[in-house]
């Protein structure tokens, strides 16, 4: 579980305006870029999100992504959403009062209980090798409204005498964090990427629904299998692994 390149992530491209900024990714990849490599937009004209959602994307948030060229399986590389939630939360964390930031399976940051940040990975083949897009979205100074979950952004939450926090500074701090989790990761693995993640998890051993495609699930949030899926203990007492869904909690 080697990426091909194991140098500090570099920085090089920042963009007035994108359609997405996992889609730039996947065009930079096509014209012979391999990563490891950041790149960030002031504004999305085609954010998304999981499922095809749309991604709020108005300037003053943070609009990033990161690629890299992998070799490993699909199921390993899924592990960098965890990677990324882990490096979110703690450069949010330097910005609110201490405990405020959650993580929600599968890839969201929470402060207080409401959303403020997305995860969205996309994979493919190319001819340099597997790619890996990591989207970042965090709401920083807007989020939006009417949606079907509570939302908010790191500006209603600031430190008493913190006068306000940009999208600069966060994105520096979440370069940081993610560096030392990705190195944890190569070095490790997932297990300690697992384990950081769920002390910061919210809905832990408690009653959650999980609404599939085609179904939806009740029973008991263990934690997380081996390859990121939540373990879902089921009234019946078996346990099932749910590898991708929404998660309510009861």
């Amino acid at each position: 579980m080697k990426p091909l390149h194991t140098s500090w992530w570099r920085v090089a491209r920042l963009y007035d305006s994108l359609d997405s900024t996992n889609d730039e990714a996947r065009r930079l990849s096509e014209q012979g870029e391999t990563g490891p490599l950041w790149l960030r937009s002031l504004k999305q004209t085609k954010g998304r999100g999981r499922r095809g959602r749309t991604w709020y994307s108005e300037p003053g948030n943070l609009f990033a992504t990161g690629l890299i060229t992998l070799e490993c399986s699909p199921a390993e590389a899924a592990n960098l959403s965890f990677v990324a939630a882990l490096a979110v939360a703690e450069a949010i964390d330097h910005h609110v009062p201490q405990n405020l930031v959650s993580l929600k399976w599968p890839n969201d940051v929470l402060i207080e209980g409401r959303k403020t940040s997305g995860i969205l990975l996309e994979s493919w083949q190319g001819a340099n090798g597997f790619h890996i897009a990591i989207g970042i979205g965090v709401n920083v100074l807007t989020y939006p409204h009417a949606m079907d979950q509570q939302i908010t952004c790191v500006a209603r939450h600031l430190l008493n005498g913190q006068p306000t926090v940009t999208v600069e500074i966060l994105f520096e701090a979440l370069r940081r964090h993610f560096q030392t989790w990705f190195d944890v990761w190569v070095e490790a693995g997932f297990a300690p990427i697992a384990q950081a993640w769920l002390t910061r998890a919210t809905g832990v051993g408690q009653p959650i629904m999980v609404r599939l495609q085609h179904e939806t699930l009740e029973g008991r949030f263990l934690g997380l299998s081996m390859t990121g899926a939540l373990q879902l203990e089921q009234r019946d007492g078996t346990i099932a692994d749910v590898a991708a869904g929404d998660v309510f909690f009861t």
